[in-house]
């Protein structure tokens, strides 16, 4: 079960949920850069679970009705109407079959929405990305970074806080760039140092699955 603020809890309601992100996601699939495997795969998984949630509600009404009348011819009481006998239910076409964990799989295509370079607050909201849940202490949470030469490698040290997670970018010297998300202090910059340099780090909070508060202070750190 995903922990995502942004995700109702009742499988009704993440129904509506599912279809509404669906339907919004081929509409800003091209400022994600999403492939159009992307899209159809949460169009499948909507239409998946939205089947599957009307097929329970149908037969969980059925059984209910059929239990009823059970009882009622069992029991009587005598000279009570007995009514109609209750009729099968309706069958549904089925849609494509999709593979197990539609919601686990949903969770890292956020994870890459919210990585990505062009993602903003006001798209995330219309997706329905953005949780309710985070709290408003949060708009001035700005991450520490304090940079540690280990072995010929840049140790990213950063304290964790009230956050779940950190994501991480670098300026070698192209710009910024996306690093890592880091979910446990510290993190090791593996990158091979080939040539004197400086390197730049920033980084930003991550709670319940959407960056929070501010950037930090841009570190920077010689390398030779």
């Amino acid at each position: 079960m995903s922990k995502a603020g942004y995700l109702p809890r009742g499988d009704k309601e993440r129904v509506l949920w599912l279809n509404h992100f669906a339907s919004k996601l081929a509409v800003h699939a091209t400022t994600l850069g999403l492939t159009p495997a992307d899209v159809a795969g949460i169009a499948n998984d909507a239409a998946m679970f939205t089947f599957l949630v009307t097929q329970v509600e149908m037969h969980t009404a059925a059984k209910e009705t059929r239990v009823s009348y059970k009882n009622l011819i069992k029991d009587g009481p005598i000279g009570a109407n007995g009514g109609m006998l209750p009729m099968p239910v309706p069958a549904i076409a089925a849609p494509a079959v999709v593979a197990p964990g539609i919601f686990p799989r949903l969770a890292r295509l956020v994870q890459r929405i919210k990585a990505t370079p062009t993602y903003t607050e006001d798209l995330g909201k219309d997706l329905g990305i953005v949780s309710a849940q985070t709290s408003k202490d949060t708009t001035n949470l700005k991450p520490a970074l304090k940079l540690v030469i280990k072995g010929r490698q840049v140790e990213v040290q950063w304290v964790k806080g009230k956050a779940d997670s950190i994501r991480i970018e670098k300026d070698s010297g192209n710009g910024w760039q996306f690093l890592t998300i880091d979910s446990i202090p510290h993190y090791t910059d593996k990158t091979p140092i080939t040539q004197p340099a400086i390197w730049k780090y920033r980084a930003m909070y991550i709670l319940r699955d959407e960056q929070i508060g501010q950037w930090s202070d841009v570190a920077s750190i010689g390398v030779s």
